[in-house]
């Protein structure tokens, strides 16, 4: 299996603008043997969905034909080889035309191979056709030279302006940095391996690495010595929930369970221990964290597959100290390290999340005790995600009051020591005495 076809598999999988996604019928491969063939497919399909809109614009400028007319899978064979030939200056232009023609052929599409071949060789001889004038045309300069669609962009626009929207739009098309976040009692020493360029970054604990592989990383997180994690997201249980050892706490939405272990790290272990319930809903993440727990021989944390806490019998009669709630979003803070979440940004979009995270926060706040705490977060920087919906929640919850709160948009410097995504995250107590309203 060629790393170009794992990326054309997981490109076809994915629901993109223009495109139907239509899973190919052969079997998709399970991995690449070869790690640079496995980082080669990543990058390729990265920087397809990273520069989607231009690419389909070229598609267009080069083959004169429009959209519709053309197979979508013959679309994104052609998207995949114009990301090489534009952005990636390693692979010999020739390679990657002869590529995309042979592409088209093993996946059932020879009547398109004459046609790709012309497309691409064009792309080779031609320059691209110019761009809207950034200052001038800012919404179509950053539809079609950043691949943000508009509804995006005027919604950034709002919120910052039209130059700060435009950085930002720039920010998500950068490749951001690893950064790790460095476990208690684990040095700096430890994170060295051979090859690999180590930086502290400006949030104390965090590390930039240069050269790192997965399985550097996996070893990393499964000697408990660092995990990656960007410093917005470390901000959310060091900087918003106010722990004490041998505190019980709730992870809602625990995913892989980067923030559940970060709990853990704060409530103890041992005697005068805590005990940290992650809950989560997909039963891949849950099975994975279960297992990365006992891995590291960590007794004192309990996994729950679960939608709603409710459905849990064991947590029926728990009063948690505190209850973290990260919530599902828009991603609209990482568009940087998810950029397919650009394309999902509409209104509707949004509010069905809105509506979601309204229901996990009601389905949350009664299994946190009197004077206990509730934190909520995102990793989204639209407000009615943000601090609307904290709003809304008081407005229902009188019990509970809004103690402190961050809202931060992603970093637009270019130093890797400076990187970190947009966020947001609330602190609320439940009142030691008061009556739940609703």
């Amino acid at each position: 299996m060629l790393p170009r076809d794992l990326a054309l598999y997981e490109l076809d999988r994915r629901r993109l603008p223009g495109w139907p996604a239509a899973p190919l019928l052969r079997p998709r491969p399970e991995r690449l043997d070869d790690p640079r063939d496995a980082a080669l497919a990543e990058r390729i399909l990265f920087g397809t969905i990273q520069n989607l809109l231009l690419l389909q614009n070229l598609i267009h400028h080069y083959s004169g034909r429009n959209a519709k007319s053309i197979d979508p899978l013959v679309q994104k064979i052609l998207s995949l080889a114009l990301y090489q030939l534009r952005f990636l200056e390693r692979i010999p232009p020739s390679a990657a035309v002869n590529e995309a023609v042979n592409q088209v052929k093993r996946f059932g599409r020879s009547k398109s191979a004459g046609f790709v071949n012309a497309v691409l060789r064009k792309a080779t001889r031609e320059l691209p056709p110019p761009l809207p004038d950034r200052q001038a045309e800012p919404a179509q300069y950053a539809a079609l030279a950043l691949s943000h669609p508009p509804e995006l962009f005027e919604r950034l626009r709002e919120l910052v302006g039209a130059e700060e929207a435009l950085a930002l739009c720039e920010h998500d098309n950068r490749e951001p940095p690893l950064i790790v976040r460095l476990a208690p009692g684990a040095t700096e020493r430890e994170l060295q391996l051979a090859g690999l360029m180590i930086r502290p970054h400006e949030r104390e604990g965090c590390f930039v690495i240069e050269g790192a592989k997965r399985s550097h990383l996996a070893d990393l997180a499964r000697r408990g010595i660092a995990q990656a994690q960007d410093p917005t997201a470390v901000a959310v249980v060091a900087d918003g929930c106010p722990i004490e050892p041998g505190w019980v706490a709730l992870d809602r939405c625990a995913g892989l369970g980067t923030k559940t272990l970060q709990l853990l790290e704060r409530v103890g272990q041992g005697g005068r221990g805590g005990r940290v319930v992650a809950v989560d809903p997909n039963p891949i993440r849950s099975r994975t964290l279960q297992s990365l727990l006992a891995e590291r021989g960590i007794a004192n944390a309990a996994v729950y597959e679960a939608s709603f806490l409710s459905n849990v019998p064991e947590l029926k009669e728990v009063s948690f100290d505190l209850a973290l709630v990260d919530a599902p979003c828009s991603n609209s803070g990482v568009l940087a390290r998810r950029p397919e979440a650009r394309y999902a940004q509409s209104k509707s979009a949004l509010r069905s999340l809105a509506h979601l995270q309204s229901t996990i926060l009601a389905d949350t706040a009664s299994h946190v005790r009197p004077g206990g705490f509730l934190v909520y977060s995102t990793c989204s920087i639209w407000p009615e995600e943000n601090r609307g919906q904290i709003e809304r929640f008081l407005d229902k919850r009188a019990d509970y009051t809004l103690v402190t709160e961050k809202a931060t948009l992603p970093s637009l410097s270019t130093d890797p020591t400076r990187y970190h995504d947009g966020g947001y995250w609330a602190r609320l107590q439940r009142s030691p005495n008061e009556p739940v309203t609703s």
